[in-house]
């Protein structure tokens, strides 16, 4: 599937998880904040009576009652029932006088409310209001505490008179807040649970974008192996076909020239696949290291020879190789082969001449083996990712040449040298140089 409508898919997944989650945030903050009106309801009335029973509390002790009762009946001396009923019925209109006649205390019936709800869990900021019947606001807590906001709550309105001129209500001014109290775990699991869910989106779409990305290098690498190894097979072709012939058979110079192309056509298809069979083994842990004692200097030598004939470019070596180097332990064949690869890629990204230097020095507990050219050098953004299989730097450079590759001879140096417990590490500035480094351990006897 194509990158981009994996991303829309994903993006579209992800609006679809957080929209569902909100609706289910929004209907449990709808279901708290009925439960907080249908409390208030309940216990605002309540809190109305207790403020009542408060004012009474403060005419308990006025003894004007007691003497204009006194005066016009002294009931402590008689016996008469009607007497008695009629100081009660005398003391009771005084006390209802004087309840009407005095003011609801807005701050006491506040903190009474207040209390009533906290012990329903319910942590109210409020206002406590005097309204007529028509809800208009006739008298209100000074100064007024909190300014409401975004959204409150109100109960229903308790009436102080008869004729439902005159009554409170309380407004409840964080009612969102009381609500995300009581949702707060909620909020937390849902927040953990986005990022959970965002996080294996992410995880997903780039497992399967790298997964693209290996079937397209799989699928370039495939196409490239057989460009590479279909010259080499139509050469081999060719050449048996015109020795089968006979037709060389009386000039021998010319017949021994093709035989030669045979066998370096056969050298170059059987190491390509013996690269690609060691990679596959490296991989599975299942190369077998003949470690011995490696002559460095003889090696160089070696290569430099070799690729002087062999270069299709004018190439100066220099190699900086001291005779005494600490004694270390490799399997040639390979190191051999690793140090072959980092010369061809210095062949084959560099322009039309390159210079190429063989170095090694010891240091503490390793011998370093560099090899550094003057070629393309590689982009620093690619070089973390150079030694991946099928990965092939500085091809920026290379838009109008043609450069053959896998992207398998960097992969295969990092291998071997891991297998050898060593590593390989790089040094490149883009345009104007790359170095390779080798570190292998000293023997124990010469460490």
């Amino acid at each position: 599937m194509n990158g981009k409508y994996i991303k829309i898919l994903t993006a579209l997944g992800l609006v679809a998880i957080v929209a569902i989650q909100g609706l289910w945030l929004i209907n449990t903050y709808r279901l708290v904040e009925t439960q907080l009106v249908q409390t208030g309801n309940r216990l605002f009335p309540k809190a109305v009576i207790d403020e009542a029973i408060e004012r009474l509390k403060v005419y308990k002790g006025d003894t004007e009652t007691n003497i204009s009762a006194e005066k016009s009946l002294n009931w402590k001396e008689s016996s008469n029932e009607k007497a008695i009923l009629d100081f009660i019925t005398t003391a009771l209109h005084h006390y209802a006088d004087s309840l009407s006649q005095t003011s609801v205390s807005l701050p006491l019936l506040d903190s009474l409310f207040t209390e009533a709800l906290a012990k329903e869990d319910f942590h109210a900021e409020l206002v406590c209001q005097v309204v007529d019947s028509a809800g208009n606001v006739l008298q209100e807590e000074e100064p007024v505490r909190i300014t409401p906001s975004f959204r409150t709550v109100k109960t229903k309105p308790v009436f102080l008179d008869g004729d439902h001129a005159k009554a409170v209500r309380a407004v409840i001014v964080n009612p969102y807040w009381i609500a995300f109290q009581k949702m707060g775990m909620m909020l937390v699991a849902t927040a953990l649970l986005i990022l959970f869910v965002a996080g294996c989106i992410v995880y997903q779409v780039q497992i399967i974008i790298k997964q693209n990305k290996i079937a397209r290098l799989r699928q370039d690498f495939t196409y490239a192996m057989i460009h590479d190894m279909k010259t080499p097979i139509s050469t081999i072709s060719m050449a048996g076909h015109t020795l089968e012939s006979g037709i060389l058979d009386s000039k021998p110079e010319l017949r021994k020239q093709y035989f030669a192309i045979l066998n370096e056509e056969s050298t170059h298809l059987l190491s390509l696949s013996e690269k690609i069979l060691t990679i596959a083994k490296l991989e599975q842990s299942r190369l077998k290291l003949v470690k011995s004692e490696v002559d460095l200097p003889t090696l160089f030598d070696e290569l430099v020879q070799k690729y002087k004939v062999k270069a299709e470019k004018p190439v100066q070596f220099e190699v900086d190789c001291p005779a005494s180097l600490p004694l270390f332990l490799a399997d040639e064949e390979y190191l051999k082969e690793a140090i072959c690869n980092l010369i061809d890629n210095s062949l084959k990204y560099s322009h039309e001449a390159v210079r190429i230097r063989l170095s090694a020095e010891p240091g503490k507990d390793v011998i370093y083996i560099k090899v550094w050219d003057n070629g393309w050098g590689i982009p620093l953004k690619q070089q973390k990712r150079i030694f991946e299989k099928f990965e092939r730097g500085g091809l920026e450079y290379k838009k109008d040449k043609k450069v053959s590759g896998f992207g398998l001879g960097l992969n295969y140096v990092y291998r071997v040298m891991m297998a050898m417990g060593g590593s390989v590490s790089l040094n490149s500035v883009e345009g104007a140089y790359s170095e390779f480094t080798l570190s292998l351990p000293l023997t124990e006897e010469k460490a």
